[in-house]
This record gives C-alpha cells, structure tokens and sequence, in this order.
C-alpha cells in the first residue's frame, strides 16, 4: 500500500512526499527544496559547509623555471647571445676570433677550454650570421616547441660539442689549424633531430621555390657536406668551411631523433 500525503505548500497528493529536515516539513518535488517553501531554517541551511571539489583549468604545458634571458625561451637567447656577439665582433673581429672562436690545437684549448662552447656563438662574417640564425629562427623554436627549453639545450650544445671535437680531429688529420666558428653544427643537429621526430615538415631550399621534406632536404646537406670534404682533403678545390662539423652535429641530431621518437607541439610560448 502505497502512503498518500499532500504538500504543505500547494496541497498536491504526492505519493512519494519529500520531508524536509530543518523545517519537518512534507512537500511535492516542485516545493522540496527549503527556499521554495520559504523554510523556517533556511539560515541554518544555508550555513551548511558543503566541500566543493574545484574543477582544474586547463594548464599549458609545464616549462622549467627561467631567470634572466631565459625567460624569452631557450632558441630566443641563444639568438640573443649570437647577436650580441655578431655585433662586438664587428668591433673587434680580430681579437673575438682570437678569444672566442675554436683554435683546434689542443695546446691553445687547454688554455683557453671555453673555445669549445663561445665558437658556437660567435659570427664575424654577415651573410654567416644572417643565414645561421634565420634558420635556427625556425627549426631551433620548432624544436624547443616540440621537446621543450631543456632538452632543446642539451641538443643544441651536445651537437655543437660533437661538431668541434669532429673538427678538432680532422685539424690533426689533415695537419690544418685554422680556427672555426659558427653555429652551424649545432644547426645541424636541430635539423636532424627534427628530421625524425616531425618528418611531415617541408622547407624551402633557395632559390628552388619547391617545397620538400625535411629528411630529402638533409639528405641533400650532408650529400653536399660529404663531397666538400673529401674534395677539399683531395685538394681538388679550398672550402672555407668545417664540413666535417657540420657531418658530426646531424649525426648527432639523428641519435635524439631516433632516441625520442616523433612528437607534437607540447610547449605554447610566444616570440
């Protein structure tokens, strides 16, 4: 048998009746709540502590803590740096070569060990600078936006190191000691670390208006930067470039690469 009440508000027969407990009082489902049958508790109702749980906004994605420089991003200040030292080395071309830029000897290293990191930021020619950071512009904030600040430093330096130590042996191979800059090898490993883990990317080779995937446009590079090397060592023509450091930074790209696997955009940050 089922119980019949009716509503102390509208009198409707209800019969599954609601009772209120802070008035005691029985009520259909339109007048249940307390403040729609102006309830004698209400204060007490509405004093209720009632433990809320708060939905999380979305956070974007977690970049470490940077002070200085650092806070405009990783590729931005290394930008920054090689700017800054593009134009002092105007000033002073001869003796920023002379502290900064990488002197293969190992004799000249174990005075001045910092060559091994300054070289990699110091340009003393424009079109040099110009093209180096125009492209680090792109793929080295790609990079940062894919890996983050972190590990976008470790590829950066790794590969710059390995492209110096590449170039430091083929000095003494070769028996030629002319001194290297530039952040091209590091350039390289950028690339090539891009190259494996976001291979849909195209770019544009000028003045081919063509556009190609990344890993054919590498190939290409380091096709080119094996043939000026070996014809160099052959002595079939001069290059004035460190080939060979340019060979040892995308090798080194191409380990992270294949290390990290492919990955998405993670980090938001803005120039």
């Amino acid at each position: 048998m089922l119980r019949v009440a009716r509503c102390d508000v509208c009198g409707e027969e209800v019969t599954i009746p609601f009772k209120c407990k802070y008035c005691g009082g029985t009520f259909c489902a339109e007048h249940r709540l307390p403040e729609n049958h102006d309830c004698d508790g209400l204060d007490e109702y509405w004093n209720v502590p009632v433990n809320v749980k708060r939905r999380s906004s979305p956070q974007p994605a977690r970049r470490s803590r940077n002070i200085g420089l650092m806070k405009y991003g990783a590729n931005n200040t290394v930008l920054i740096i090689c700017t800054i030292l593009f134009f002092i080395s105007i000033v002073a071309p001869y003796e920023m070569v002379e502290i900064f830029a990488l002197h293969p000897r190992l004799d000249v290293l174990l005075a001045m060990p910092w060559q091994l990191i300054t070289s990699m930021f110091l340009h003393v020619e424009f079109w040099h600078f110009f093209v180096n950071m125009f492209v680090l512009l792109f793929f080295g904030t790609e990079l940062e936006r894919r890996l983050g600040d972190r590990k976008y430093l470790e590829i950066f330096f790794v590969s710059g190191l390995a492209g110096n130590v590449g170039y430091i042996a083929y000095s003494y191979a070769v028996g030629s000691f002319a001194p290297a800059l530039g952040a091209s090898a590091a350039i390289f490993g950028v690339m090539g670390c891009l190259a494996i883990i976001a291979p849909e990317i195209r770019i544009i080779i000028f003045p081919i208006p063509i556009p190609i995937n990344i890993r054919t446009a590498l190939l290409l590079f380091a096709a080119y930067d094996f043939w000026m090397m070996v014809a160099s060592y052959m002595g079939l023509f001069y290059t004035n470039v460190a080939n060979i450091a340019h060979l040892a930074g995308l090798a080194v790209g191409l380990y992270y690469g294949k290390r990290l696997g492919r990955r998405k955009v993670r980090y938001d940050f803005y120039f």
